[in-house]
């Protein structure tokens, strides 16, 4: 880690994109803090529902931005954008006609889809090939690190000043780090002029999904995360909050997301130590433990066993996002990648709102049980069933078998 933090730009680009992520955690708690009282259970979910509805459908289209052009000149305006949401929530949050806080939402959302594969692409830019791994693992860690650390500083930010001096603050650290965007200044990675037209946008789309569709190891992995957020995560997400409130009080869920993150510092940390050539059978076997995620829904299990499996199970999921994200930045040309990380996380996180939204009806129609079994069957098929697709096992393109020769007989 030492070598990595003696190269200033890349040390510039982490402490930016560190503070960027403690803001943003602050205003997460700082919200619901402002737009509760005022306005209601319903409007706030509307406010939520515009943030992730915006972003998910721009999502590819960032990725074809952040191929074109320079990727810290993307993620600067993906910061300029989203101090206008915050902005427009701190002044209409709780005040005036609902739709002027929709479309302050509508602008995080933008500049989430901007920025989300911006960011991805631009660390094999700054990192050598052989230091790849050990950045992930020290982007992921210290993003949890951050996220823990806005999470405390809002909770107390909004009970000693109020949530609007605490949104202030989360402005004043997108200053930071479009500071440091502007300083590292990346050159864009495709040559030429970019063709203009939403016609020339939707073909480098299509052109980003036929470099997924050529590796199918990496396609087959995709569809997995959909497949596992929409029967697992999803509906861990929704039904944590609710199963702990009523067997423990309110403040178990505290206990259990701090348990979260702890598990995902841990597991993102020792994945830069991991050295193997086989990438993928780690990648998948940690995910094994994820299975007793929806046990603990169904089972009464004390709450320090549950805060213990979950610190287990997401220390496997940084396990894995830290062997993902670097087969990607391998195995892609640079020039792809925007497109590859938007795809990946639209995977992830396309049908992730329609699985926090069904989980609680499904678990109270079916009971608690039968749902957990369901997922946990799903995660199992889903985890194992990928080897079937040659590549998965070392996260990259197998490679062709050269044709015999054949004999020349003597004479």
């Amino acid at each position: 880690m030492a070598q990595l933090l003696r190269d200033n730009r890349y040390l510039a680009f982490w402490l930016g994109q560190v503070t960027s992520v403690v803001g943003t955690a602050l205003s997460f708690v700082a919200l619901p803090a402002l737009i509760l009282p005022a306005r209601g259970p319903q409007a706030f979910a509307l406010i939520l529902a515009a943030e992730a509805v915006a972003g998910v459908l721009l999502l590819l289209a960032g990725g074809v931005v952040a191929d074109r052009y320079s990727r810290t000149a993307v993620m600067a305006v993906s910061d300029v954008v989203r101090v206008a949401g915050v902005a427009g929530l701190l002044a209409f949050g709780a005040r005036g006609p609902l739709w002027l806080p929709l479309v302050a939402a509508c602008l995080l959302g933008i500049g989430s889809a901007l920025y989300d594969p911006a960011h991805r692409a631009a660390l094999p830019q700054l990192v050598p090939d052989e230091l790849r791994q050990k950045a992930n693992a020290l982007d992921s860690a210290t993003k949890r690190f951050g996220a823990a650390g806005g999470a405390l500083l809002g909770a107390a930010l909004v009970t000693a000043v109020g949530p609007q001096d605490a949104l202030l603050i989360d402005l004043a650290t997108f200053v930071v780090s479009l500071g440091t965007l502007l300083w590292v200044r990346l050159p864009r990675v495709s040559g030429g002029e970019p063709a203009r037209g939403v016609r020339a946008m939707l073909g480098e789309a299509a052109a980003g999904v036929r470099e997924v569709r050529l590796r199918p190891w990496a396609l087959v992995i995709m569809v997995q995360g959909t497949v596992q957020v929409f029967f697992l995560f999803g509906p861990n997400f929704a039904l944590l909050p609710i199963v702990s409130l009523e067997r423990f009080g309110p403040a178990a869920f505290g206990w259990l997301s701090a348990a979260t993150s702890v598990g995902m510092i841990v597991g993102s940390a020792a994945a830069g130590r991991i050295r193997t050539a086989r990438p993928g059978l780690w990648a998948m076997n940690v995910l094994l433990p994820c299975a007793l995620l929806p046990v603990c829904l169904a089972v009464p299990v004390p709450l320090a066993l549950w805060c213990a499996v979950q610190v287990v199970a997401w220390a496997g999921i940084g396990v894995f996002f830290v062997l993902w994200f670097t087969a990607l930045q391998r195995e892609f040309p640079a020039e792809v990648q925007g497109r590859v990380f938007a795809l990946e996380s639209l995977g992830n996180f396309a049908l992730q709102p329609v699985a926090i939204a069904v989980a609680p009806l499904l678990a109270l129609g079916v009971g608690m049980p039968a749902f957990a079994a369901v997922a946990v069957i799903a995660l199992l098929v889903s985890t194992y069933a990928v080897f079937a697709v040659p590549g998965v096992d070392r996260l990259r393109t197998p490679e062709r078998a050269a044709p015999a020769v054949p004999a020349v007989a003597g004479g």
